[in-house]
């Protein structure tokens, strides 16, 4: 049962979801937003992985800026190193299917 609650938190951790259910875009919360706004979150997170150069330094906002969905369009904040091993934020609308 422990290892059942441990790899929940570590998904919530992956998605950006908060364990006290609130909502992650205008107006939409965890329990209304259904799973295809996470499936769109998780998608877009994909691409963007494998836009950066150095996917091991990648690390999304989902707690300072919280993703935002817009019909199949789905904004992130994240920092990745680029080229010369600087640390680059940028805010990014990714369209997923």
């Amino acid at each position: 049962m422990s290892r059942f609650i441990v790899i929940v938190f570590a998904l919530c951790l992956f998605i950006g979801c908060d364990t006290n259910s609130t909502s992650y875009s205008g107006g939409s919360s965890y329990s209304s937003g259904g799973s295809s706004d996470i499936d769109k979150i998780i998608a877009a997170k994909e691409i963007v992985r494998g836009m950066v150069n150095y996917p091991d330094t990648l690390n999304f906002h989902d707690y300072s800026y919280s993703p935002k969905i817009s019909g199949n369009t789905v904004t992130l904040k994240f920092t990745a190193e680029n080229a010369f091993g600087v640390p680059e934020t940028h805010v990014m609308d990714i369209r997923v299917r």
